[in-house]
């Protein structure tokens, strides 16, 4: 399952924080309307938004001046917020949050309304997205990329194991005797096994590439044939393993993966925000004729 990026997490909730007073300052009103009293004394809105645009009148006009840059950039380059990406994205960011009534719990207590915070999500998504699309790419920088990094897009030799972990060698050989006649492994290893990530699957662990697990566990599995049973010895305890299958190595064809390929180049060659956001304020034309009442 994807991951948001942590650092962009937080990037949209910040921004969604200084969203809620931003958005009063864009309200009008009649000077003499009158927002609060204390002890029958008026606080009208003129003094109400007076206060917002000295805190955080700074903060709205480069919001806006940001927003108008992204919205010309995104207009020439036509790049768009994906539906789809969008909504899983959010579906993402929820989880994380723990759930619905917990994201909801959370923008009630910033004074923030969902469509505020979802804006800033569109927001941070086309910058994002614009970060991307402005990466100069060529064949030969790619290709370059491509053998630079090749160690993730080849395919290493893996093999799909199941196991059963014992604290004692005496049960380890009681069970691989028998496994050997027959037993049921999965059975075996929900009624023994001491893992408890895997003992609730019947001791599957899936396919395992070099270093992903403890040496002694990898010289045994890489050992077996496919449907062999075996044992290793390793700091966790004693391992009854079996090979349910191998998948051989296999080196990547650029070809085949090209697109892939490009988008994870974009993707490490991308500025940051704040970069992005400088490098667009240095390219506009920039007149700033607010001055703080």
């Amino acid at each position: 399952m994807r991951r948001i990026n942590a650092l962009l997490l937080v990037a949209i909730f910040a921004l969604s924080i200084f969203a809620a007073p931003l958005a009063a300052l864009a309200q009008g009103g009649e000077p003499a309307e009158i927002v609060a009293k204390v002890n029958g004394v008026a606080i009208t809105r003129e003094r109400f938004l007076e206060l917002l645009e000295a805190e955080y009148g700074f903060f709205a006009l480069q919001e806006l001046i940001q927003r108008e840059l992204v919205r010309q950039k995104a207009e020439e380059l036509q790049v768009t917020v994906d539906e789809q990406e969008f909504a899983e994205t959010y579906e993402l960011i929820t989880a994380q949050f723990g759930g619905p009534a917990n994201l909801q719990l959370m923008l009630a207590q910033n004074g923030l309304s969902e469509a505020q915070f979802q804006d800033q999500i569109r927001f941070s998504m086309l910058v994002t997205a614009l970060t991307k699309a402005e990466v100069q790419v060529s064949e030969e920088e790619l290709l370059r990329w491509f053998e630079e990094n090749r160690r993730f897009y080849d395919q290493p030799f893996a093999v799909e194991v199941s196991h059963i972990l014992v604290e004692t060698e005496e049960l380890a050989r009681e069970l691989l005797a028998q496994l050997e006649n027959g037993a049921d492994l999965a059975a075996l290893a929900q009624e023994h096994s001491l893992d408890p990530g895997t003992a609730p699957q019947g001791g599957y662990l899936g396919l395992i590439t070099e270093g992903l697990t403890v040496p002694e566990f990898e010289e045994a599995a890489f050992s077996l044939d496919i449907g062999g049973f075996g044992l290793a010895e390793s700091t966790y305890g004693w391992h009854v393993i079996t090979v349910h299958s191998k998948q051989e190595a296999k080196a990547a064809d650029f070809a085949a993966i090209a697109q892939q390929v490009e988008a994870d180049f974009r993707r490490s060659k991308a500025l940051d925000f704040q970069s992005y956001m400088y490098k667009l304020e240095q390219e506009a034309d920039l007149e700033v004729l607010w001055e703080p009442r």
